[in-house]
C-alpha cells in the first residue's frame, strides 16, 4: 500500500510540474492541455499500470493518445490563428503519460526522466538560440561524423591483433582516433561556448581523465590554432596532468584504500602544485588580454591521423619492449606501461597488492615508477612535437610538479 501511494505520489508531482510549465508556456486559451489534464494523465498512467492487464492497458493508452490528437487538431483549429502552436505540448503530454506508467516499477528512472523532460521545456528558449545561432552546419556536419565513427564504424573493427606479430589491433586504433578527435572538437565547443583561456583549460582538463597523452600530442595543433593564449594552452596540459593524478588516486581508492593511504600525500602535494600552477597561468593571461584567435574548423583531420600514428607506434614500441623484459620484472613493466596508460598500471598494481601478491614497498614503488614514466612521456611528446620555446616553459612547469612530489616522498619516507 505504502509503495503504490509512493507512485501516485510521484505521477502527481510530474504532472503538476510539467503541467504548470506548459500552462505559463501559451496564452490562455491556446492550448487544450492544461495543468489539470497532465496531473490526470499521469495518475490514469500510474493507475493503468497498477492493475496490469494487457487489455485494459492496450484500450486506456488508444484512448489517451486518441484524446491527445484531437486535443492537438481542436487547438489548431479555433479561430483562425496565424501563430504556430507546435506539437511540444503534445509530446509532453504523452511522456507524462508514460512516466506515470513508469512509476510503480521503476520510481528513480521516472523521476530522473521527467526532470530531464522539465529542464528541456524550461530551457526551450536557450536550446532554440544554441540551435539556430549556435552552432553552424559545418559544426553540425563534424557531429554526424563522430557519431558515425564512433557508433557504426568503431563497434565493427575486429576487436584482435590482425598482424603476425600480435601488434596493430584495429579496435584500439579506431578508439584513439575517436580519443584525439573527441577532444579536438571538445576544445572547439568549450572555446565557443566559455573562450578561449577557460575553454581550453576545461578541455585539458576533461581530457586528462580520457588520456592525458592525447591531450599532449594535441597541443601543436592547439598551439596553432590560438597563437595568442599561449600560457592558457600550457595551463591546459598542466590540469591534464592534474586529472590524471586525480583519477589515479580515485582508481587507488576504489581498488585498495589501504594502498592509498600510503602512497596519497606525495600526489596529492602534486595535486595541489599543478593547480595552484594553472590558476597563475590562467590568471596571467587574463590580465595580458588578447586578440581573440578565429576558430573555424572543429576538427584537423590531418593532424588526428598523425598524432594517432605517433601514439600506436610509441605503444607498439612499449609493447615490445615488454615480450623482452618479461613478466618478472614489476617496476620496469609499471615504468613502460606508465608511458602511455598511467590507469591500467594503476589498478594492476593496486589490485597485485590487494592479492598479496606484492608487498607495499614494491606496490608504491611500482605506482611512482609509472607517475614517473608518466611525466617523461610528456616530456617527449613536448620536445618532439612543440616549438622548442613552449616545450621549454611547460616542461619547467611539469619538472617542478614533479620535484614536489619527488621532495614530499622523501620527507615522508
Amino acid at each position: 500500500m505504502l509503495e503504490t501511494s509512493v507512485s501516485f505520489a510521484i505521477s502527481f508531482l510530474v504532472g503538476l510540474l510539467i503541467g504548470i510549465e506548459r500552462e505559463h508556456s501559451h496564452a490562455e486559451g491556446t492550448q487544450a492541455i492544461g495543468v489539470r489534464t497532465f496531473i490526470l494523465l499521469a495518475l490514469l498512467g500510474t493507475l493503468t499500470a497498477t492493475i496490469n492487464q494487457l487489455v485494459i492497458t492496450v484500450i486506456i493508452s488508444t484512448f489517451i493518445f486518441t484524446i491527445i490528437i484531437f486535443g492537438y487538431l481542436r487547438s489548431t483549429s479555433i479561430q483562425k490563428r496565424k501563430i504556430d502552436l507546435g506539437i511540444t505540448t503534445e509530446i509532453s503530454a504523452s511522456l507524462v503519460y508514460c512516466l506515470g506508467y513508469m512509476a510503480p516499477s521503476a520510481n528513480l528512472l521516472a523521476v530522473s526522466l521527467s526532470a530531464l523532460v522539465l529542464l528541456v521545456l524550461i530551457e526551450r528558449q536557450y536550446l532554440h538560440k544554441l540551435a539556430r545561432k549556435k552552432f553552424k552546419p559545418h559544426e553540425i556536419e563534424t557531429t554526424i561524423i563522430l557519431v558515425i565513427f564512433t557508433l557504426g564504424i568503431l563497434p565493427v573493427l575486429p576487436n584482435h591483433t590482425i598482424d603476425p606479430w600480435n601488434l596493430f589491433n584495429p579496435r584500439n586504433f579506431g578508439i584513439l582516433i575517436v580519443v584525439i578527435a573527441a577532444i579536438q572538437f571538445a576544445g572547439y565547443v568549450l572555446i565557443r561556448l566559455f573562450g578561449e583561456s577557460f575553454g581550453m583549460a576545461l578541455t585539458g582538463f576533461l581530457g586528462g581523465f580520457v588520456s592525458s597523452s592525447a591531450v599532449f600530442a594535441n597541443l601543436p595543433h592547439t598551439l596553432r590554432s590560438h597563437p595568442k593564449v599561449t600560457h592558457a594552452v600550457i595551463a591546459s596540459a598542466i590540469l591534464a596532468t592534474t586529472a590524471t593524478l586525480i583519477e589515479l588516486l580515485l582508481i587507488i581508492l576504489v581498488a585498495s584504500p589501504t594502498l592509498l593511504i600510503i602512497i596519497i600525500k606525495p600526489i596529492f602535494v602534486m595535486i595541489i602544485i599543478s593547480l595552484a600552477i594553472s590558476f597563475f597561468l590562467l590568471h596571467y593571461q587574463k590580465k595580458m588580454g588578447h586578440t581573440t584567435s578565429p576558430v573555424t574548423n572543429p576538427l584537423h583531420l590531418l593532424s588526428i591521423l598523425r598524432t594517432s600514428i605517433f601514439i600506436a607506434s610509441a605503444v607498439v614500441i612499449i609493447t615490445l619492449a615488454k615480450h623482452f623484459v618479461g613478466t618478472q620484472g614489476v617496476l620496469v613493466i609499471s615504468f613502460l606501461g606508465g608511458l602511455f596508460e598511467l590507469q591500467g598500471i594503476s589498478l594492476a598494481t593496486a589490485l597485485l597488492y590487494l592479492d598479496q601478491d606484492l608487498t607495499s614497498h614494491f606496490a608504491t614503488l611500482a605506482l611512482y615508477a609509472a607517475v614517473l614514466a608518466s611525466f617523461i612521456s610528456k616530456f617527449c611528446l613536448l620536445w618532439i612535437l612543440s616549438p622548442p620555446r613552449f616545450a621549454l616553459q611547460t616542461s619547467l612547469y611539469l619538472f617542478l610538479i614533479l620535484l614536489s612530489g619527488t621532495v614530499t616522498y622523501w620527507v615522508v619516507h
